[in-house]
């Protein structure tokens, strides 16, 4: 049974958004997360040397979804290479029962 979230007022950069619920964070959580969001866009500003909200915002989105889409990739590509090993393992098992000596 999942808990109901509980909805949180959070404000990034003086814009406020009502009604926040972010699947298994507490308000606490998504406090923490809009904070973040509010440094990285506040770091981004700098490195471009802009203060548009919405060009830095949409830099920040972006890295953000680079971050989820690596991670993604390097939880594949390790589910494939365990895959392989996993494969080449039943592999050599099955030669080693083939060469036993039947009774």
């Amino acid at each position: 049974m999942s808990k109901k979230q509980e909805p949180v007022t959070v404000t990034v950069k003086r814009i406020e958004l009502d009604n926040v619920t972010l699947e298994g964070l507490g308000p606490l959580d998504v406090n923490a997360l809009a904070r973040e969001i509010e440094n990285k866009m506040d770091q981004i500003s700098e490195e471009k040397h802009t203060v548009d909200t919405f060009k830095v915002l949409l830099h920040t989105a972006l890295f953000y979804a680079a971050k989820v889409y690596t991670k993604s990739n390097n939880e594949e590509q390790k589910n494939k290479a365990g895959e392989k090993q996993i494969d080449s393992a039943i592999e050599k098992l099955t030669l080693a029962l083939n060469r036993l000596p039947l009774k």
